[in-house]
């Protein structure tokens, strides 16, 4: 949009319309501020991180009863000199961690990796269960889903795989987790948030700073954005 804008400004100025030139020039200047300071893209993700509460949900299993506790793919690269909890990236470690806790807290439960590869190699999923070994989980309380790309896709093959009456529990980003619950509702589930990797925290923070534009505030805002747009995708199919 910003590129856009100082497009349209470059073009109207080349044709001597100066006014016009100078509304996109400042428009495209407001838009980065609104952006690249924290007080738009804070609030907009607060919102959808305050959603969910951390886990422990008040939900208490029987230990009889199997718990699937769903890791949502977060991306990862095959460098074989690097193990494999540094393989899943921080953002899947964070999940894997928050999985981790969760397992740990929970008898009879199952963590579920999932995630796809698009060269045909050693997929996310695969990945991130060797992560949780080594991270000290017991290989039989791991199992994959290896063809999801997209956390809809993640839900239709848990559908696919596993009972909807299955007690879940989705790991996901906290900004993310809103979106995941609705499109894992859809399936027919009934599933449970242990949101992870929050992006904003109530701890003191400098005001001085919150004026500052940063190119970190732009991509909270783009993924505010992603976020909105893919809430609205799934209300709207469903």
């Amino acid at each position: 949009m910003l590129i856009l804008l100082l497009a349209l400004a470059f073009i109207f100025n080349r044709y001597k319309r100066r006014r016009t030139a100078i509304i996109f020039i400042s428009g495209a200047i407001l838009i980065f501020l609104i952006c690249s300071t924290a007080y738009l893209p804070n609030y907009l993700a607060g919102r959808l991180e305050s959603k969910y509460l951390p886990y422990p949900a008040a939900t208490n299993f029987n230990d009889s009863e199997r718990v699937l506790i769903h890791v949502l793919g977060s991306g990862y690269v095959l460098d074989k000199r690097l193990p494999p909890n540094a393989q899943i990236g921080w953002c899947a470690l964070g999940r894997l961690a928050e999985a981790i806790r969760v397992h740990r807290m929970i008898k009879n439960s199952t963590i579920i990796c999932s995630g796809y590869s698009s060269l045909g190699l050693e997929t996310q999923a695969q990945v991130t269960k060797r992560a949780a070994i080594v991270l000290g989980v017991d290989s039989s309380q791991l199992e994959t889903l290896n063809l999801p790309s997209t956390t809809q896709e993640e839900a239709r093959e848990l559908s696919a795989h596993y009972s909807k009456k299955s007690h879940v529990i989705i790991v996901t980003d906290a900004i993310h987790m809103p979106r995941a619950i609705k499109l894992f509702a859809a399936q027919g589930f009934n599933p449970i948030a242990a949101p992870t990797n929050y992006k904003i925290n109530e701890g003191p923070v400098q005001e001085d700073i919150k004026w500052l534009p940063s190119f970190e505030r732009i991509g909270l805002m783009n993924y505010v954005i992603h976020e909105y747009l893919g809430n609205l995708k799934a209300t709207l199919q469903n």
